[in-house]
């Protein structure tokens, strides 16, 4: 996708993760959890945030380092970095500042940052290496990166059941979406760009989630809006019923009896500078 078709389709996709995002604390921290872990985050720290989005990681990075430490939050988005910032002062944290800029064209002195951080950006990026090159660039010595990306597609039974089969209702060719998403879902695929970034000490983890649901709740509702917010604000009435139908009786497969079972995955990588 082009440039400047990226920066429309997420300015476009925007406002339903700013209606999702939450007033405060992270309503899912365990992604942001782990990727301050694997980037051995410590209270004090000075921290990079890329593609921060409404917030995840940056408020639960901003939350641990405290007064001694700061954040900086960056995305392309600047509507979803609005709400981010929203959530900072809903919070009363002054320990995080907020940029927006597309991680490919962050321009941060060298040695300035403890460790850096990415939740889901790195595979939407224009040019990731370009991004992790200027990451790199901006970490001091023994500074550590973490960068988080989706598991394959058959370990994110949610969002690939929801986009397989809305994207057929409506007759979209879902093929793109796929590849964005599920890019550097494979294992190696993101240590490859983080060794060729200039970082050592390379490796992955692969975080799979059961996610369970109570039988009779439309939890696909979610992503069924953040990627398909115009297709389903046309529908009428009988359209939205049929839609719910159809999702409903794709989801049959994982109910287990007592409700649905699916799975949620995670690749994350780090690399120290």
């Amino acid at each position: 996708m082009p440039a400047d078709q990226t920066t429309a389709n997420w300015n476009d996709r925007s406002t339903q993760w700013v209606k999702a995002a939450p007033e405060g604390t992270s309503k899912n921290d365990a992604p942001n959890q782990t990727l301050i872990a694997f980037a051995g985050i410590r209270q004090g720290d000075h921290v990079l945030d890329m593609a921060s989005g409404t917030g995840e990681p940056a408020i639960s990075i901003a939350l641990l380092v405290g007064p001694e430490g700061s954040v900086t939050a960056t995305d392309a988005t600047a509507a979803m970095l609005e709400a981010a910032e929203k959530r900072a002062a809903n919070l009363g944290l002054k320990n995080i500042s907020f940029l927006h800029c597309p991680m490919e064209e962050i321009d941060f002195e060298e040695n300035r940052f403890d460790a850096a951080t990415c939740r889901f950006g790195m595979m939407h990026a224009r040019d990731p290496l370009a991004g992790l090159r200027r990451t790199h660039h901006a970490l001091k010595p023994g500074g550590r990166a973490a960068f988080m990306v989706h598991g394959a597609a058959e370990l994110n039974n949610l969002w690939s059941t929801v986009h397989t089969v809305v994207a057929e209702y409506f007759g979209h060719d879902n093929a793109a979406s796929f590849a964005r998403h599920y890019k550097y879902s494979l294992e190696g695929e993101p240590s490859a760009v983080f060794t060729e970034a200039g970082f050592t000490d390379v490796e992955e983890t692969l975080t799979v989630t059961e996610m369970r649901y109570p039988a009779g709740e439309a939890f696909w509702r979610g992503p069924l809006t953040r990627g398909f917010s115009e297709d389903v604000a046309a529908l009428d009435a009988a359209g939205s019923a049929e839609l719910e139908r159809i999702l409903t009786d794709a989801f049959a497969v994982f109910l287990d009896g007592e409700g649905y079972v699916l799975q949620s995955s995670n690749r994350t990588t780090r690399g120290t500078k």
